[in-house]
């Protein structure tokens, strides 16, 4: 993970100058005039404004208020003074609405070098934000929801950054790069989510890469969940890192193009597929690496055509309520594979060729797939998942102390860190999947009974936390922030045996605003560790 962000730190960067001018617009101030010189005491009126106004090297600073405007820039930044920056007033959140503005796109963005960072921008019954034509343009901190569309992206857009943006809540996609005009290239996404499409009835892709000729994209950290197709990738030479697509209504990965990579990927309770390899026309080579596949109703992995290439190591097929590996047409000749782990609830159906050459796992154990495919000689079986993962039914995917996966995967294919951003390899060997195991007490729910515990996040800000003892033990909760600080200690004291259940509200734990966070549970000197990631 340091090799990646260390990459898209030198492609990405800020450079702190002083700006040609710092401006300020406040919506809710009642001496804001647009014809003010755009101060802290005089600020302007509308941000469209203030985009008519600003060039390279200058920033605007928005005030909390709702604007109810569509805004377009007008100017380009440059390398020399500076992008052009509007960001929200430190401490302040503000609104762009589309509510009563009609039937139209609330920003679009038609320049280079821009900045965009702090805007919330709902209620428009077009896109969200539009961008064409457009390079070098970073969205921060931004999210978009309640929109027929979300982020949009085309007409030969390139060198574009968007992290830790947020789109929910809309009808068609959340982020969507397509061809236009000219096909777009070198995009990046860091800690982004897409979630909840507004419609079951249409196929909603969180993030959509579309068809034609676009390159070179990268995704890291980034999830999506409750949409038709979560990853839609149709560009070549394009890279996903540590990213999670569940509850899919279709497929979480669909892969369309040439020199597709998921490394440390994790993927499960999809209704069709969880990692599919459609056919475009044309021959494409797909990796598979450290992943972690669960739960698909029909396909864990599915190659359509025997032109497409997959190559597969260190990865975890397991869950399948009906086939793990698929092959539609009648080859493997286009299958690369080893050191993977295989799991299906259908064990007859582990892996499936053309729906004729069927493989059980104990097919797979004795070595018959290997003979008839020649791949696979060190992958390994499991008949029951839960010898492999922490909780599956919680989706806790981190590895038990004894899981068959620990220490099985191969050093030559394993990236140098795990899902989380921990370090490879952990002990003696590389681990199979998108966890490394950290050692005994992390992470690791006890299956023996003497501990049973459960941590997750409602949307309306409550904290739930069961779990039951056999014997009296002194229990902490402690709840920390992402650079390890203590925000508070809501359970502390010696507990008899028995079930235990919280319910916290998350404003009393002092988890305030969104973002993720650590809980701790401490039952006599074992420690558990759990991620809480709070989502408006």
């Amino acid at each position: 993970m340091k090799t990646i962000l260390s990459f898209l730190a030198l492609v990405f960067f800020t450079v702190c100058l002083l700006s040609s001018a710092t401006y300020y617009v406040d919506g809710d101030d009642p001496s804001a005039s647009n014809s003010n010189p755009g101060t802290l005491n005089l600020p302007w009126l509308t941000i469209q404004h203030a985009s008519e106004q600003m060039v390279a090297g200058d920033t605007v600073f928005i005030r909390a208020a709702v604007y109810q405007e569509n805004v377009i820039t007008t100017n380009s930044g440059n390398t020399n003074d500076g992008p052009i920056v509007f960001v929200n007033y430190p401490g302040e959140n503000f609104v762009l609405d589309g509510t009563s503005v009609g039937n139209s796109t609330g920003l679009r963005v038609f320049n280079s070098y821009i900045t965009i960072e702090g805007w919330e921008i709902s209620n428009w019954s077009d896109n969200g934000v539009w961008m064409s034509g457009a390079s070098h343009v970073t969205f921060k901190n931004c999210k978009v929801h309640d929109v027929f569309y979300g982020i949009g992206i085309s007409d030969s857009s390139h060198d574009f950054l968007l992290d830790h943006v947020e789109t929910y809540n809309f009808t068609l996609y959340g982020v969507d790069v397509s061809p236009g005009t000219g096909s777009c290239y070198n995009g990046t996404f860091l800690n982004c989510i897409s979630r909840n499409g507004r419609d079951p009835q249409q196929n909603v892709d969180g993030f959509a890469l579309g068809h034609g000729d676009q390159h070179d994209f990268v995704f890291s950290n980034c999830t999506t969940y409750d949409v038709y197709d979560g990853f839609d990738i149709s560009s070549r030479k394009s890279t996903l890192n540590s990213c999670l697509a569940y509850n899919c209504w279709n497929g979480g990965y669909k892969l369309w193009q040439d020199s597709v990579s998921l490394v440390n990927c994790i993927g499960f309770g999809s209704v069709g597929s969880n990692v599919e390899l459609d056919w475009s026309g044309s021959p494409t080579t797909t990796e598979i690496v450290n992943c972690t596949f669960f739960g698909a109703g029909t396909y864990t992995v599915w190659v359509e055509n025997q032109n497409d290439t997959l190559r597969m190591y260190n990865t975890i097929l397991a869950g399948g309520d009906n086939i793990g590996l698929s092959f539609e047409q009648y080859s493997t000749a286009n299958y690369f594979g080893d050191y993977n782990l295989f799991h299906n609830n259908d064990q007859s159906r582990a892996i499936s060729v053309a729906y004729t050459d069927e493989f059980s796992l104990t097919d797979i154990a004795n070595g018959l797939w290997t003979t008839y495919s020649g791949q696979d000689s060190h992958s390994i079986v499991v008949y029951d998942a839960a010898n492999i993962f922490v909780d599956m039914v919680l989706h806790n995917f981190h590895l038990l102390s004894s899981s068959p996966a620990i220490d099985s995967a191969s050093p030559a294919y394993a990236p140098s860190w795990d899902f989380d951003g921990n370090p490879r390899p952990f002990g003696t060997g590389f681990d199979i999947g998108a966890y490394e195991y950290q050692g005994v007490g992390v992470d690791e729910i006890q299956r023996s009974t003497t501990l049973r515990s459960i941590v997750f996040l409602v949307q309306n800000e409550s904290l739930k936390l069961s779990f039951s003892l056999l014997k009296k033990a002194q229990v902490d909760l402690d709840i920390f922030s992402i650079d390890g600080r203590k925000l508070s200690n809501p359970i502390s004291g010696e507990l008899n045996p028995g079930e235990y259940q919280y319910n916290f509200n998350t404003h009393t734990i002092n988890l305030d605003s969104q973002g993720l966070y650590f809980a701790v549970l401490n039952i006599g000197g074992k420690w558990f560790l759990t991620k809480i990631l709070i989502l408006n």
